[in-house]
């Protein structure tokens, strides 16, 4: 207990947090024994002292919750901006989703029912990079279509396994590593009657392009590819085997205004910088016959590498649809491959539908620049 002057705001100490004052007249009590009234300040004053019980620790614990509710209320803050986050990149994405859905049934509609005008149909689906381009847009997003015919890929049922060892080299496979690969996809695709079946699965011609990973040696990297990170940070993905080869076209020589500069240089007599050189061509204007080659491109070796190509646009379609929303970071991309037939009503049927696709930049770059414009 300590004993203050009595001159001392008793109402200012009695507004301090956590004290507890008490006035307490003539200071009968007996433990005020021996103290005084008399000095400075205490003249006509009838004796009193100011009895104060110090409990300004309470505050500490008190602070210390104030300080763990507010950590609590700033973690449910941050849970709740990410829950909305999360939950609007969702609706972004599956209104993406419908969008390239919606664009791949109007393209679909156009190639079973083509304008009579052949000019039309061009200026419909323009010829660029080895693709058809198609595009859809309105205030709220933008799609892009790219249109790739199955025969600008090698098919796994006619190439030889020297053709398959080149491409896979030009995939980044090692020397050593390429030819048995190529050598067993080879001899998947004979029928063997010692070895028909094998735990129910049975060799023969190739009928998906995913059937390779039943090929011994195979995995899904060299089948799908991997992301990379480049110097920037960004994301891109590794192009895997599948993006160059098919099951579908039914042709052994490829289409040369669609196929990827690494499967032209995978075939007899070319190499990676001769097909750079007819990409070039082919990019200022399409081939309409393989005998243009020699008069458009210097350098090509012979006249037997036309067996190895064709113009002709086959029946079967690798089409990639990719929506994004206006001011979202979130697309979606679908992956169908179709082949027009006049056999059934719809005029098409659907080989195979990839819900989930994660296309290469050489698809992408033409659904940015669209999507800027």
């Amino acid at each position: 207990m300590r004993v203050l002057n009595p001159q001392v705001n008793t109402n200012e100490l009695m507004m301090t947090c956590g004290i507890r004052v008490e006035a307490i007249a003539n200071c009968t009590a007996p433990s005020m024994s021996g103290v005084s009234a008399s000095g400075p300040g205490w003249s006509g004053l009838k004796p009193f002292c100011i009895v104060i019980r110090e409990q300004g620790i309470v505050l500490i614990p008190l602070l210390w919750v104030l300080a763990a509710l507010s950590l609590l209320a700033l973690d449910l803050a941050s849970t709740v901006r990410s829950e909305v986050n999360l939950s609007q990149a969702s609706t972004e994405g599956a209104k993406s989703y419908f969008y390239a859905q919606g664009a791949l049934e109007e393209v679909l509609f156009h190639i079973v029912f083509p304008y009579p005008d052949l000019e039309k149909q061009k200026r419909l689906f323009p010829y660029g990079a080895g693709m058809n381009h198609y595009w859809m847009s309105n205030s709220e997003m933008s799609c892009h279509v790219a249109i790739h015919d199955e025969a600008g890929k090698l098919d796994l049922n006619f190439a030889t396994s020297e053709v398959l060892t080149r491409l896979l080299e030009n995939l980044g496979m090692s020397s050593s590593a390429a030819p048995p690969l190529a050598a067993a996809i080879v001899e998947w695709r004979r029928p063997d009657p010692e070895k028909h079946e094998f735990d129910g699965i049975r060799h023969g011609p190739f009928a998906t392009v995913e059937e390779l990973l039943l090929v011994p040696g195979m995995n899904r990297e060299i089948l799908y590819g991997r992301p990379e990170r480049e110097e920037t940070g960004r994301k891109k993905p590794r192009r895997g085997l599948a993006e160059f080869v098919t099951a579908y076209s039914g042709k052994s020589g490829v289409n040369i205004n669609y196929a990827a500069p690494e499967v032209i240089a995978a075939l007899p007599g070319l190499d990676l910088e001769m097909a750079a050189l007819i990409v070039q061509a082919r990019a200022r204007e399409p081939f309409k016959t393989t005998s243009e080659l020699s008069q458009r491109v210097t350098g090509v070796p012979s006249a037997d590498v036309f067996s190895f190509f064709t113009t002709e646009v086959s029946q079967q379609y690798c089409l990639i649809a990719t929506a994004q929303m206006r001011g979202s970071k979130v697309r979606r991309s679908i992956k169908l491959i179709i082949k027009r037939t006049d056999k059934i009503r719809e005029g098409h049927e659907k080989l195979i539908w990839y819900d989930e696709y994660w296309p290469g930049d050489e698809v992408l770059k033409w659904t940015e620049r669209r999507f800027a414009a």
